[in-house]
């Protein structure tokens, strides 16, 4: 058989050259990793970016007691301890070892402490843009995801009528979906979770509308009405209760229609009362007291969004959200504050980018 020199000219009999020089399909996951990890940078250099950017986001990290901070220095790369064709062998991860500096001070400045912390290992990447896990050869796969922001949509159509819905999409964590129903309803769902009224998203999001009234006057424009000029058509803003009994007449955000009769025997009794002391007043008992009520309704949405909310309080909408993303965990109030703060808050982005709200899971 004959030998094959391998040092020999390779020819092309080919009639068509290339147009183009071939190019490196695999320089863009090069260059972002090498992006990410900014080995052979000086710690001092290093752009927050990636790992570094990681980091400095984590830390520092506050103790219980609020009197101690652990903060982050740098972080290192050392050499790995294998080479590639031993982990093959072995069937171990080829990566670099990552430890980072940390120092431990107290609030009021005194240094305590200070040294390196082994966090495990970082993968290598090879020549052709191959990890090494596990003695097996593993790639990153690049694929497309939605950007950041806020997406509006058409959900159905029925006849003339068409619902509508909308996404907020954050730059990572959870998704909010928002949409109206056919009973002309707003609801939401956090990651596919099942549907719940968006007021209660309102309610927990801030205290300044944790009660139905102060949802009701971010929404629609109300007024004082004397009880003698009261109409059926009318929503009362806040419950209407009968002082004596204690008993609710119309609740808040609902319409009055045929209770007028019933609020103004409420409010007489002890109009009343006060007539008997004040002989001298000559004005009208019903004309003295005022009721806060929406008079003009355009879009009933969110009405109707308030009669399916049972949540009453902030309080209240917090435990909902709670026990649907912690079931099983302890309730107390720090703890349902917490994750309100974590799963919703403003985040400022870097430069060129526009702020946007950041909600995790």
């Amino acid at each position: 058989m004959r030998e094959i020199d391998v040092e020999q000219t390779v020819r092309n009999f080919g009639r068509v050259s290339d147009a183009v020089e071939i190019p490196d399909l695999v320089e863009i996951q090069k260059r972002s990793y090498e992006n990410f990890l900014q080995k052979d940078v000086a710690p001092t250099k290093r752009k927050c970016i990636g790992l570094e950017a990681l980091f400095q986001e984590v830390f520092p990290i506050e103790s219980y007691d609020k009197k101690m901070l652990l903060e982050y220095l740098c972080y290192e790369l050392e050499k790995p301890h294998y080479t590639p064709i031993q982990c093959r062998q072995l069937r171990l991860t080829y990566g670099y070892p990552l430890k980072i500096w940390c120092r431990l001070r107290t609030k009021e400045g005194q240094d305590l402490a200070e040294q390196a912390m082994y966090l495990g290992e970082i993968p290598v990447m090879i020549g052709g843009g191959e990890f090494i896990i596990n003695g097996a050869v593993r790639v990153i796969v690049s694929q497309l995801h939605r950007s950041p922001g806020v997406d509006f949509l058409i959900e159905s159509k029925e006849g003339d009528r068409v619902l509508h819905g909308g996404r907020i999409i954050p730059e990572r964590g959870s998704w909010i979906e928002i949409s109206v129903t056919h009973k002309d309803t707003l609801v939401v769902r956090i990651d596919q979770s099942s549907k719940i009224p968006a007021t209660i998203l309102l309610r927990a999001m801030d205290p300044a509308y944790g009660t139905t009234d102060q949802i009701l006057r971010l929404f629609y424009p109300t007024k004082t009405v004397p009880l003698n000029k009261l109409t059926p058509t009318m929503w009362a803003v806040e419950p209407i209760v009968e002082k004596e009994s204690g008993e609710i007449i119309v609740k808040a955000g609902t319409q009055i229609s045929d209770k007028i009769s019933l609020i103004q025997t409420a409010f007489a009794k002890p109009e009343a009362k006060k007539a008997k002391r004040q002989t001298k007043s000559k004005k009208s008992k019903h004309s003295s007291i005022g009721l806060e009520v929406i008079d003009d309704v355009r879009d009933t949405i969110i009405l109707n969004t308030l009669a399916e909310d049972d949540c009453q309080s902030r309080e209240q909408a917090l435990l909902r959200f709670y026990m649907r993303l912690r079931p099983g965990n302890t309730q107390s109030r720090e703890s349902k504050d917490l994750l309100c703060r974590e799963i919703f808050r403003f985040e400022p982005l870097s430069s060129g980018q526009s702020r946007q709200i950041q909600i995790e899971s």
